[in-house]
C-alpha cells in the first residue's frame, strides 16, 4: 500500500513539474525577471496569459530601455524594480529584430476579444493545421481539430526529446479566441492527465484560401495565435 501511495505522489509531483517549466512565465513577468526576455517564448505560453500578463510583458521590453510611461500604473510596476530607470521615451526603431517580433505577436494575443461575436465554424475546421504550408520531410508545430470539440497540439517532429511533445483536449471558441482546454499531456511517449485543466487562449481567425508558387499550391488556411497554419490530411503522427 505504501509503494502504491508512493507512485501516485510521484505521478502528481511529475504532472506538477510539467507545467512549473513550461508555463512559468506570468511569474516571472510579476518578479520583473528580465532573463525572460531572452528566452524563446511560444504561443503555447502567451495562450497561458492573461492580458494584464501581456501588456506587462510587452511593455517590459520598453521599461528595460528606461522608456517614460504615460500610464501610472505601468510607471509603478516597473519602478519596484531596480533595474528601472526612466530616462527616455523609446520607439520601436531603438528596439532589436527580437523584440520587435515579441512586441508583435504580444499585441496579436492581446487583441483576443471573447465577448464578440463568436467566430462560426462548421466541418471546414476539422483536419491538421500544419505551421507551413508545404511538407518537409517530418511535421512541423500541426493542431489537429476534430469532430465533437476535440483538438490536440503536436510540438515540431525536429526538435529531439521534448518535454511534452502532444497537448490533448478540446475547444471552445468564444468571440475571436479558441479556448484550448488542455487535459492530458504526452511526455516520453506517456500520456498523462493533468492534475487540473490547463485553459490556453488563442486568437483565431476563419478559414481563407490562400495560393503559392504562382497559383500552383492553393490551401485552406487559418490564423491561430501569432502563426499561420495550413490544412493537411494524413497522420499526423507519421
Amino acid at each position: 500500500m505504501k509503494k502504491i501511495g508512493f507512485v501516485v505522489l510521484l505521478y502528481i509531483l511529475c504532472l506538477v513539474n510539467i507545467f512549473s517549466q513550461d508555463f512559468n512565465q506570468s511569474e516571472k513577468i510579476k518578479a520583473g525577471d528580465l532573463t525572460l526576455l531572452s528566452e524563446e517564448i511560444s504561443d503555447l505560453a502567451l495562450a497561458k496569459m492573461n492580458k494584464s500578463d501581456l501588456r506587462l510583458f510587452r511593455n517590459m521590453i520598453y521599461a528595460k530601455y528606461g522608456h517614460i510611461f504615460n500610464s501610472e500604473e505601468l510607471t509603478d510596476f516597473y519602478s519596484q524594480f531596480d533595474w528601472y530607470k526612466p530616462l527616455k521615451k523609446v520607439s520601436d526603431s531603438q528596439l532589436s529584430e527580437k523584440e520587435l517580433k515579441l512586441v508583435k505577436r504580444i499585441s496579436i494575443f492581446e487583441t483576443r476579444n471573447e465577448t464578440k461575436t463568436s467566430i462560426k465554424f462548421g466541418n471546414e475546421i476539422n483536419g491538421i493545421w500544419h505551421s507551413s504550408p508545404i511538407m518537409p520531410d517530418t511535421w512541423l508545430d500541426r493542431f489537429v481539430i476534430g469532430p465533437n470539440d476535440k483538438i490536440e497540439f503536436l510540438i515540431d517532429n525536429f526538435i529531439e526529446n521534448p518535454e511534452v511533445s502532444e497537448y490533448l483536449g478540446h475547444y471552445e471558441i468564444k468571440g475571436n479566441t479558441l479556448i484550448f482546454f488542455v487535459e492530458n499531456v504526452v511526455k516520453n511517449k506517456e500520456v498523462l492527465k493533468t492534475n487540473e485543466t490547463l485553459q490556453l487562449k488563442f486568437p483565431i481567425t476563419s478559414v481563407s484560401e490562400v495560393s503559392f508558387m504562382n497559383g500552383g499550391l492553393i490551401r485552406q488556411m487559418i490564423k491561430i495565435g501569432s502563426r499561420e497554419y495550413y490544412l493537411f490530411y494524413g497522420n499526423p503522427r507519421s
